[in-house]
């Protein structure tokens, strides 16, 4: 089949972020099938570069979004900021007008036999397009849950932040339900994800797609660096996580060291904030932030505890998913294992507060393994849940049956 994947980004080998990690193994699956894969993103720089990258694998075709005139170019990114923040469903006004006006963007839907829209926010953008295909839409997060939470987090009936949150909900509640409706089918990594879209509209179709993050897990790094440390991952420019390190770095990392003055912290990912550099440097030895690095790998081999603090988000929390796959005990907040903990699967403790989160990482610390002991045995489960052999046919089964052999 001809399948158009609708995406903010191209992906590539080292994309720096689980999003688009999830979506090329996603389209690299659909190649195995046999379909034939054609990726629609804007005509960014990072766009441009990994398209030249990824020609050999799929086709790309870049949508030129027209720079503001000069002298509006702030005014314009202001704009831009605050209708995300009321209208979070919907691309920038920009982005909308330049695809609906893409001739080459028109012809390839018109011919297409799916068109799927990764991310919920792209869906927005399908719609109104006459196309015989069928429309698949991959809500990576499911944008209510958020947006009821951060409502839910707001101070003061009539507080700003509280009305900024009221209008969120109502404009997300009727896009999201928009986006939905006019869908195919919606595909989302979890039950609970599955439960929230059928709320937001009980018309859409939904199908349950676990992320293939078990695929060709590497062998442990010889030489890990910082063995026996307690690791947090993340994109750093995405405030959930950056909000995490700072809750670990301030409130949750003293507790620990006072029963483990040697307990060393370690987080990895790229674009970490100037305040959790500020943190970092006035601990050396304790905090390590390391920025962007070629390989998460050795962070994970070096890793006694994996610790996700999350307060915020929604969706299957991918670090939780690659901690687990790996064997590594895990203390998290209830946020960062929704969608993931279940009957079969567990995490070595739950926690919703600084001080019970800093016992159970030193409670972990006090006797390791034990601690790995429990994680091993839930590892050998989610290498089952999460394998790329249960991905593919799960997709044989969504997409179509299978064009290609597969090996197994």
């Amino acid at each position: 089949m001809q399948i158009v994947s609708v995406a903010p980004v191209v992906p590539f080998e080292a994309i720096p972020h689980a999003g688009g990690q999830y979506f090329l193994r996603h389209l690299r699956a659909l190649r195995a099938l046999g379909h034939e894969i054609t990726v629609v993103a804007p005509a960014t720089a990072d766009n441009r570069a990994a398209a030249a990258l990824t020609v050999a694998e799929f086709a790309s075709v870049l949508v030129d979004i027209p720079a503001p005139p000069r002298g509006f170019r702030r005014v314009v990114a202001v704009l831009d900021r605050q209708q995300q923040r009321f209208f979070p469903v919907r691309p920038v006004r920009r982005l909308r007008k330049a695809f609906a006006s893409s001739a080459e963007l028109h012809a390839l839907f018109f011919t297409a036999d799916v068109v799927e829209f990764q991310w919920t926010e792209m869906g927005w953008l399908g719609r109104g397009v006459t196309t015989r295909a069928r429309r698949v839409v991959l809500a990576h997060d499911v944008l209510l849950q958020s947006a009821e939470r951060f409502l839910g987090a707001s101070a003061g009936r009539w507080h700003p932040r509280a009305l900024v949150a009221r209008c969120r909900l109502t404009t997300v509640r009727r896009d999201e339900r928009r986006v939905y409706a006019e869908a195919d089918t919606v595909l989302v990594f979890s039950g609970k994800d599955a439960a929230i879209v059928q709320r937001a509209s009980r018309s859409a179709e939904v199908r349950v797609v676990r992320p293939p993050l078990a695929e060709a897990l590497p062998a442990p790094a010889a030489s890990p660096p910082l063995r026996g440390s307690i690791l947090f991952v993340g994109a750093f420019d995405r405030s959930v996580n950056a909000d995490a390190a700072l809750w670990i770095m301030r409130e949750i990392a003293p507790r620990v060291q006072r029963r483990h003055p040697d307990a060393r912290f370690v987080f990895a990912g790229a674009h970490p904030t100037v305040e959790m550099r500020d943190e970092a440097e006035g601990r050396p030895g304790t905090l390590l932030v390391t920025g962007r690095v070629e390989s998460l790998e050795p962070y994970y081999a070096g890793a006694a505890v994996a610790l996700i603090p999350l307060r915020a988000g929604a969706g299957v929390k991918f670090k939780t998913v690659d901690a687990m796959v790996r064997g590594i005990p895990i203390v998290s907040t209830s946020i960062g294992v929704e969608g993931i903990v279940d009957d079969t699967l567990s995490v070595f403790a739950i926690a919703d507060d600084a001080t019970a989160l800093a016992e159970a990482v030193s409670a972990a610390l006090d006797d390791l393994p034990a601690a790995r002991l429990q994680a091993e045995a839930v590892r050998r489960i989610a290498v089952e849940e999460f394998s790329a052999d249960r991905f593919l046919h799960t997709l044989a089964g969504i997409y179509g049956p299978f064009n290609a052999p597969v090996e197994r």
